[in-house]
């Protein structure tokens, strides 16, 4: 398999790390915790593409990192060491560095891992919100149903294939197609315009 991936115009692979850092923002699923820092440090960590190797925290940089943590709910965790935290506010932190980060692309793995249902729902919503502003967001995740309501494209995957590339009721309303990827007898049900899709067992044949 072989092919190339670019933005805008420009090879990917071929820019240096600052200026990919300037385009495309990454949360793993995993990040690392890095020991004695605070929420706010953590985040200040994603604006390092705007400032020299050496310069300090702007103001600039501050009203970003408090912004994206007011964003995601967690600005409670600002002065809280990362450390010492649940893994679900680990993720909003980090969520957080990546907002900050201020990319025109974010790519997340499993971004509602870890997360309660209201926090995991306001996740899909901010994502939503700054695809809305001309964002390109890319996101895998298992909780199809919910990501469903907020996304205008879904790429279904079973072994590394594409099964099925296009809007989410295209996609949801295959409950057949559904059922044979994940291995068990599947009903889907749309919630309603914006609201997602319930994912329920159906009857096995």
């Amino acid at each position: 398999m072989s092919g190339s991936v670019s933005l805008d115009g420009l090879s990917i692979p071929d820019l240096d790390r600052m200026k990919r850092a300037k385009l495309v923002g990454y949360l793993p699923q995993t990040p690392p915790v890095p020991g004695g820092l605070t929420g706010l440090e953590t985040v200040l960590l994603g604006r390092h593409p705007h400032r020299s190797s050496w310069a300090g925290d702007s103001d600039k940089d501050r009203a970003a990192a408090v912004k994206a943590l007011k964003m995601v709910d967690a600005y409670h965790l600002a002065d809280k060491q990362v450390d010492r935290i649940s893994g679900g506010e680990f993720k909003l932190v980090n969520l957080a560095a990546v907002l900050a980060q201020e990319t025109p692309v974010i790519l997340l793995d499993e971004p509602g891992a870890s997360l309660d249902y209201g926090h995991a729902s306001h996740l899909w919503r901010i994502l939503s919100g700054l695809a809305s502003q001309g964002r390109t967001i890319v996101a895998t995740t298992h909780r199809i149903g919910m990501a469903a309501g907020h996304f205008n494209r879904i790429l279904l995957l079973s072994t590394g294939e594409q099964i099925l590339f296009g809007d989410p009721e295209s996609v949801f309303s295959r409950s057949d197609l559904l059922s044979e990827i994940y291995g068990t007898s599947l009903k889907t049900v749309q919630n309603g315009p914006g609201m997602g899709w319930t994912i329920y067992p159906g009857e096995e044949q």
